[in-house]
């Protein structure tokens, strides 16, 4: 062989090795333009989804719902046609995923699930609140993300998940003309609830900062039932805290479940409770956020800069801790009517759902605990309060301390309250905080202690960087 035929030899040889070694890092991707179909019941037409392919040149539908037959996919024009079965034989899904594969060369390959399904719709676009309670499973959910609760207008460009208590409790949000558009699934214990949880929801602009958000709190519980309800004073109060997901201390699983989450006086975005219920190491639960990651958030401490309503809107997260500077406030500059005092209008700031406000100090006047609930094997770190005749279970929730946001509770020795770390002191200790500002940097709070049968204490004075539980009231 001579050295010019070896050497064009060598070169192909060389090329065919490069171009094989290119061909083996091919990879693909796929990916829907929507990530859900939700179809209303008895609807038929059939909806387009467009989907967008690299390296990818041959697709199938590899994997579809039981009984879902009429999907066409066009590869010319990147779609997939999915028309709803007209009705559901034993063993057929109204639910699933519809899989799109495809292949390329060079051995890519992807794939992309688009969830479909005949489920229920709930249009809550017409309310104007800072939280929403939604208690309907399997059900496509729309809230109206272009504007605050005082209907200002909002340039909202995109939304997504700021926070969640448990994976996968927001699926498929998107912004569909104005409203975000989301779902919540069942739970899979057999009793087969609405997936219980909260989240904080957000809408940015179109340079991707932060506009404004919502609470999403959902539950199996209806306030707008008398069952969910109980009077005291003349005010119509939820039987459970805000962001509770059960008001019961049958079990540690209720009792956490019952804690709800927490505020700093005059924010509309809660925090989410403790790890355990006994408050065993002072640390919080675990939040995720919309890719179902954990989120670990540090508190910062008020300044001139983070101090503010500001900081507060665009960092619904992150909890701002009280300095002597600001007066154990976590704004800079104290605003007393940053929650509702009694009588006057629903604030912007408000934390609760439409038709709640948080409550004043009025609705706790002169609630007592019963004798049963004083006696140590029944307290289960809770008390039941009432008056003439009507109870309801408070939670002895704690609080998240203003200097750092871990969890701290009181306790008493030779009678005498004593402030201590979370890990000596169990929660028996219940603050709940009113409406009510108490001066230029104060505001009052509910307050009971195990043990004590007198009247509970409604102007019990913080510091507003606490962050306590919250009842709502109807707001007459």
């Amino acid at each position: 062989m001579n050295r010019k035929r070896f050497a064009g030899w060598c070169w192909a040889l060389a090329a065919a090795l490069f171009i094989s070694c290119g061909d083996d890092d091919v990879t693909g991707s796929l990916s829907y333009d929507s990530p859900a179909i939700f179809f209303a019941e008895g609807e038929t037409a059939p909806v387009t989804v467009h989907f967008t392919a690299s390296n990818l040149n041959s697709f199938t539908v590899s994997s579809k719902p039981t009984g879902w037959d009429d999907i066409v996919l066009n590869a010319a024009s990147q779609t997939v046609t999915v028309t709803p079965p007209t009705s559901f034989d034993n063993g057929e899904a109204k639910t699933g995923s519809v899989v799109l594969s495809g292949t390329g060369g060079g051995g890519a390959t992807g794939s992309a699930s688009l969830f479909v399904g005949v489920v229920g719709r709930a249009d809550l676009s017409a309310q104007r609140a800072n939280s929403y309670i939604i208690n309907k499973k399997e059900t496509n959910y729309l809230i109206d993300v272009e504007h605050r609760s005082d209907n200002t207008s909002l340039a909202t460009a995109s939304v997504g998940v700021i926070w969640q208590s448990r994976t996968n409790l927001i699926q498929y949000l998107t912004l569909e003309n104005g409203k975000a558009s989301f779902y919540v699934g069942a739970e899979t214990d057999g009793e087969d609830p609405i997936k219980s949880g909260n989240a904080v929801i957000g809408a940015y602009d179109a340079a991707g900062a932060l506009l404004w958000s919502w609470h999403v709190w959902a539950a199996d519980y209806d306030p707008s039932q008398a069952a969910g309800q109980c009077t005291f004073n003349g005010y119509t109060m939820m039987d459970r805290n805000l962001g509770a997901l059960a008001s019961s201390n049958e079990s540690i699983d209720k009792l956490l479940a019952s804690y709800g989450l927490y505020y700093q006086w005059g924010r509309k975005d809660p925090f989410i409770g403790p790890t355990t219920y006994s408050f065993a190491s002072g640390s919080v639960a675990t939040i995720y956020n919309g890719n179902n990651s954990s989120v670990t958030v540090t508190p910062v401490a008020s300044s001139t800069s983070n101090g503010t309503q500001d900081y507060a809107r665009l960092n619904p997260q992150i909890f701002i801790s009280g300095v002597s500077d600001s007066d154990y406030d976590w704004l800079w500059s104290h605003d007393a009517t940053l929650w509702t005092a009694p009588g006057s209008a629903k604030s912007l700031y408000d934390p609760c759902p439409e038709g709640w406000r948080v409550a004043p100090a009025a609705a706790f006047e002169g609630l007592t605990p019963t004798a049963e609930s004083l006696a140590w094997a029944n307290t289960k770190y809770s008390v039941t309060l009432g008056k003439e005749g009507v109870t309801s279970l408070f939670m002895g929730t704690g609080r998240r301390t203003y200097h750092d946001g871990k969890f701290q509770n009181l306790y008493f020795s030779d009678a005498q309250p004593m402030s201590t770390r979370a890990d000596e002191a169990q929660p028996w200790i219940g603050l709940y905080w009113t409406s009510n500002a108490a001066g230029e940097n104060l505001s009052t709070a509910l307050y009971f202690h195990y043990g004590n049968a007198e009247a509970v204490q409604t102007a019990y004075s913080l510091r507003r960087a606490n962050g306590l539980p919250v009842r709502c009231v109807k707001a007459e």
